[in-house]
C-alpha cells in the first residue's frame, strides 16, 4: 500500500490540532470522507502524540475509507507506544491489509499478549492467522473475541468465513447469519418494509420474498435453490437486480420477479438468498447440481458465436476467455486481482485467441497488450451477465480470478480455470483442485499470500495438454 503525499502548498492548513479535527469532521458530515486525507496528514504533524491520540488518528482514517494511509502513523504509534495493546492491534490490521502477514501476526501476538481480554485483540489476530491458513489459531481467536464480547458481529462473521473454508458447514451457516448485524452492511429491506423471516416452514397458502443479496456472484451461486423451494413456498417473489435477473429468471418460471421496490406487491416474510444454502443444510447435504442451470440465450449466443468466428475462426484456434481483475471496491481485490500483463503464459499458447471479458478500469490494459495470441476485446459489449453468458457460450474455455465470470461459466458448465489467492474466499474451501458447486471448474491456488509466479504457467502448461 501506498500513502498519499503531505499536503500541498495550495492545501490550507489549519494552524492548531482542534481546528484541523474540526476540518476532517466537516468532510465526513458532507458525506465526503477521501476529502478529509489532507487535513488528517496535516492533524497528524501538529497533533500530540499521546497514544489515545495516536490511536484515534489511525481510527479517523479508517472512519474516512482511507486505511491504506495510516499504515505509517500506525506504525508510529507502536514505535512511540509499545506496551500500547490497541496500537499493536491497529497495526496488525493494517500490515494484514498491506499483504504483509507475518509481520501482522507478530503484532497480533503482542496486542493479545499486552491485553487478552480486549476483543477487538483477538479479532484482529484471529483474521491474520486466517489470511495465512493457520485456520486452527484463527478459529481460536475468533471464538474468543466473541467470548469476550458476544455481540460482535464482524467477529461473528469472519467465524463463519473460518467455519464455512474449512467445511464446518452447519456451525459456518448459523454463524453467516450475522452478517446483516454488521454496523457497515445496509438493512436487506427498504425503509418502512418490515417482514418477518422465514424459518424453513412449508407455506402453501403464503407469498415469501426471496431477496438476491449479497454480489452477483453469490446471486449466481445460489439461484439454484429457487427451484427446490417452489415445493415448500408456491407463491414465491423474487428480487433481483437488473444485470442478474434474467439469469435469475430461469431458475422457478411460477415466480413473480422484481427490481424496483414499488413492485413488490404483497408478501407475507422474506429470506435472503444466501441465506438458503443454511436452509437446505448446503455442503452437510447434497448441493444441487442440475448443470448447466444457468444457459444463455439462443438466439444472443448465435449473434455471438457468429460475430467471433468472424473475427477468430474457432477451427484451428482455441477461444479461450480472460477475467483477471474483478471490483476494486471489494475487501480483497488487491490479493485476488492480477494484471493481463500477468496472463503472459496463455498469450504465448499456439492456435489460441483470447477473449477479454473484462469490465471496469482494469479493461484499460488492453491498449498495452502485444502478444502472440489474437487478444478480441468485448468487454465494452457486456452490457449484462446474459450478455455475457452468450459471449461464454462460444468460448472453449474460461480463465478468470475469483469474480462473478467464474460462477456464470461454472453454472453454465463452461471449462474454467479459477485463479485463487493464497487464502481463498470460503466458498472454495482448502486443499482441492475442484469445486463441489460447479464440477466443470478446476481450481489454481498460490503457494505464497500476494505470490502468482507459477499459478497462470500452471494453467497455460495443463491447457496445451488439452490441445
Amino acid at each position: 500500500m501506498t500513502t498519499s503525499p503531505a499536503p500541498s502548498a495550495t492545501t490550507a492548513v489549519p494552524a492548531t490540532p482542534a481546528q484541523a479535527w474540526l476540518a476532517v469532521q466537516a468532510h465526513i458530515d458532507a458525506g465526503n470522507g477521501p476529502a478529509a486525507g489532507p487535513m488528517l496528514h496535516a492533524f497528524a504533524a501538529i497533533a500530540p502524540t499521546d497514544a489515545a491520540t495516536c490511536n484515534d488518528l489511525v481510527a479517523a482514517f479508517s472512519s474516512c475509507g482511507l486505511s491504506a494511509q495510516s499504515l505509517p502513523y500506525a506504525q508510529r504509534a507502536v514505535d512511540l507506544h509499545p506496551q500500547d495493546d490497541i496500537a499493536r492491534s491497529n497495526l496488525c490490521e493494517l500490515l494484514r491489509r498491506a499483504g504483509r502477514m507475518d509481520d501482522a501476526v507478530h503484532q497480533g501476538r503482542h496486542a493479545v499478549a499486552l491485553n487478552a481480554a480486549r476483543a477487538g485483540n483477538h479479532y484482529h489476530l484471529g483474521m491474520a492467522y486466517a489470511e495465512t491458513l493457520r485456520m486452527d489459531e484463527a478459529i481460536a481467536h475468533l471464538r474468543q473475541a466473541l467470548a469476550l464480547e458476544p455481540r460482535f458481529a464482524q467477529a461473528h462473521f469472519e467465524l463463519a468465513e473460518a467455519l464455512l473454508l474449512t467445511t464446518q458447514f452447519q456451525e459456518g451457516w448459523q454463524e453467516y447469519e450475522w452478517r446483516y448485524a454488521m454496523p457497515h452492511v445496509k438493512p436487506l429491506l427498504p425503509p418502512g418494509h418490515t417482514l418477518p423471516v422465514w424459518d424453513g416452514q412449508a407455506l402453501p397458502d403464503r407469498s415469501l420474498l426471496v431477496v438476491c443479496d449479497q454480489g452477483y456472484g453469490d446471486v449466481m451461486q445460489f439461484c439454484r435453490y429457487l427451484e427446490h423451494l417452489q415445493e415448500h413456498c408456491p407463491n414465491l417473489v423474487v428480487a433481483a437486480s437488473p444485470p442478474v435477473l434474467p439469469l435469475v429468471r430461469q431458475q422457478s418460471p411460477q415466480a413473480r420477479y422484481f427490481s424496483q421496490w414499488q413492485d413488490m406487491g404483497h408478501v407475507d416474510c422474506h429470506i435472503p438468498l444466501t441465506s438458503l444454502p443454511r436452509i437446505f443444510g448446503a455442503g452437510a447435504g447434497p448441493i444441487p447440481l442440475r448443470i448447466p442451470y444457468i444457459k444463455a440465450d439462443a438466439t444472443r449466443a448465435t449473434y455471438w458465436r457468429d460475430r467471433l468466428d468472424q473475427a477468430a475462426p474457432a477451427a484451428p484456434r482455441r477461444r479461450v476467455g480472460v477475467v483477471w481483475a474483478g471490483r476494486p471496491e471489494h475487501d480483497n481485490d488487491a490479493r485476488r486481482s492480477l494484471t493481463l500483463a500477468q496472463l503472459a503464459p496463455l498469450a504465448a499458447m499456439p492456435n489460441t485467441t483470447l477473449v477479454s471479458l473484462q469490465v471496469g478500469a482494469a479493461r484499460d490494459q488492453v491498449q498495452q497488450y502485444r502478444a502472440r495470441a489474437p487478444l478480441l476485446d468485448v468487454g465494452g459489449l457486456l452490457t449484462d451477465y446474459a450478455e455475457t453468458a452468450a459471449v461464454i457460450a462460444g468460448l472453449d474455455h474460461v480463465v478468470c480470478v475469483d469474480t462473478s465470470v467464474a460462477h456464470l461459466a461454472g453454472a453454465m458448465g463452461v471449462p474454467t480455470s479459477v485463479l485463487l489467492p493464497h487464502a481463498p474466499d470460503w466458498r472454495w474451501m482448502l486443499g482441492r483442485n475442484d469445486s463441489p458447486w460447479y464440477p466443470s471448474l478446476r481450481l489454481y491456488r498460490q503457494v505464497r499470500p500476494c505470490d502468482w509466479s507459477g499459478v497462470v504457467e500452471a494453467v497455460a502448461r495443463d491447457l496445451a495438454g488439452k490441445a
